[in-house]
């Protein structure tokens, strides 16, 4: 009897030990760095945060707390560097060695395996030239007509949803846009998921995967998959996997059934069908060392830009308009482009080319993405020591790379909290002071479809509607955001006194999200 008791009571003592005597070298290094104070077997987890909006927050204080510059945490014996100082982020970024995904990516495996996303090595370097020709410049020109055909359902159910001034969630409705742009483009397969709700149960899966993921990384218990089993939440879990897979293989099974049936032949009569359809075709047809994709390549493809493809632009689309609702100059200045660039005939498509002359246009995405970037943190993993400007980061280390800090240093951008796309004019960042795509050799491979999809639909947007704040008392009237990001303790808490339920509650679930909607109301320009 005393034997089991003792060995209850020495067990957690034992494991205590071994686990520090395995990170003591990781803890010294990066006990030159610094952090909050740590806990046997939690680290920093108990001071994370409950949600994806408090871990933000958290994150931020930190910053603040520690000089703004990079700081170390630990979550459980998971050791993790918040990296924001651009001069470290230019050596991570430019390393051709140094692009390892970091472990918090794992967790993705179940879902994408190891698709651009997530793989390393020359895996990931073939993978990355084979798909490169996919989002040419002129494959993209093809691709704008199909956004354009897209953004006018959005548009024809934006009427609808915000008839008698309601107010709507546009985050939730974009939702459904960039579904069908993704599937309709890249994949060659529609869904029409604008007009059929019947997504709604896909489109739910990718937000409680998403939220699942973020909250697993900082839960030391449940980071690594055998143990996440045991969890009371996994079932919930792996009913969200098995949807967005049988989703994704449902896409692949209908474009191969396209292709044997001569159905693909016939879309590909015109140049403009045989390129809109680059992506999966693509893959279908590609070889890696000579031979075929076999279906787990083309799934974990597949599902990795279905998920990047949409899940990014919607935040990007539903953070764009939500700012119009907020700052009338902006919206002003959109519309009076629009109108010089379109002349009188505001309601057909604009044309690619129209598109890359409205300048106003890009340097309002710009500065959008510079305050709600759609992707605020991006991971990497140290397979080795590294010194990086006489900071060791040792083996072992999450780096998480502070997309989302770099647009609120008021060493970078002066008046971060002011909400002024002349900025970009008027004061260029470095290469490596504004990265909402990333940078270097891992960067976002589909970057200029989504800025394309984006102004697309703002565009329309703009010049469809007068996009209203959901009550009128929420306008900006000295260029000021809302957002409590990047600020001081006492500021933030005064702001968070004087706000109002409207205001969004940011949170990083993978991609930048409100937790609590962006809310506005949409009234048709005559």
């Amino acid at each position: 009897m005393w034997l089991i008791v003792y060995a209850f009571v020495a067990l957690p003592i034992i494991l205590y030990v071994l686990f520090e005597l395995r990170v003591a070298k990781k803890k010294r290094l990066l006990s030159k760095l610094n952090g909050p104070p740590t806990l046997p077997f939690l680290g920093n987890a108990h001071q994370m945060g409950k949600s994806p909006a408090e871990i933000l927050n958290t994150i931020f204080e930190f910053w603040h707390k520690y000089d703004r510059d990079n700081f170390r945490f630990w979550i459980g014996y998971y050791s993790n560097i918040l990296v924001a100082n651009p001069k470290h982020l230019e050596v991570i970024m430019s390393s051709n060695t140094l692009i390892e995904k970091s472990d918090i990516y794992d967790m993705l495996h179940p879902w994408l395996g190891e698709g651009l996303l997530t793989s390393k090595g020359s895996k990931w370097h073939k993978h990355r030239k084979m798909i490169t020709p996919a989002f040419h410049f002129n494959i993209l020109q093809d691709f704008h007509q199909v956004m354009n055909e897209n953004s006018a359902k959005f548009i024809k159910r934006l009427k609808e949803v915000s008839a008698g001034d309601n107010i709507i969630d546009f985050q939730d409705e974009t939702h459904y846009l960039t579904l069908d742009v993704i599937c309709d483009t890249a994949m060659g397969v529609p869904i029409n998921a604008i007009e059929n709700r019947d997504t709604v149960e896909v489109v739910k899966a990718f937000k409680d995967m998403c939220y699942n993921i973020n909250m697993r990384a900082f839960n030391p218990l449940k980071r690594t998959h055998m143990i996440y089993r045991l969890a009371p939440d996994y079932a919930a879990h792996a009913r969200t996997l098995k949807i967005l897979q049988d989703f994704t293989n449902d896409i692949i099974e209908k474009r191969i059934k396209a292709h044997r049936t001569g159905a693909a032949k016939t879309d590909e009569g015109s140049e403009f069908s045989r390129k809109k359809m680059a992506f999966l075709d693509t893959l279908l047809s590609a070889t890696i060392d000579g031979r075929p994709l076999n279906q787990q390549e083309i799934y974990e493809e597949v599902s990795t830009f279905m998920f990047e493809g949409h899940d990014t632009t919607t935040s990007g689309v539903a953070f764009a308009g939500y700012i119009l609702s907020r700052f009338p100059d902006e919206q002003r200045k959109l519309y009076e482009e629009q109108k010089a660039v379109m002349g009188n005939e505001l309601h057909r498509d604009a044309t690619f080319q129209e598109i890359s002359e409205m300048k106003y246009l890009d340097l309002f995405i710009k500065e959008a993405q510079r305050v709600y970037p759609s992707v605020p943190f991006i991971g990497r993993y140290t397979d080795k020591d590294y010194d990086i400007l006489g900071t060791i980061m040792p083996k072992g280390t999450t780096l998480n790379l502070a997309l989302i800090i770099l647009g609120y240093d008021d060493r970078v951008f002066k008046d971060p909290h002011r909400f002024q796309p002349e900025r970009f004019e008027q004061q260029k960042p470095g290469p490596f002071q504004y990265v909402p795509f990333s940078a270097g050799p891992r960067n976002c491979i589909g970057q200029k479809f989504a800025l394309l999809e984006l102004k697309t639909v703002i565009s329309k947007l703009v010049r469809t509607f007068e996009v209203l704040p959901a009550v009128d008392e929420l306008l900006s009237k000295d260029g000021t955001l809302n957002t409590y990001l990047g600020l001081p303790k006492l500021e933030k808490e005064r702001r968070e006194r004087q706000g109002h339920k409207y205001d969004p509650i940011l949170s990083a679930v993978l991609t930048l999200k409100s937790e609590n909607g962006l809310h506005l109301r949409l009234r048709e320009r005559k």
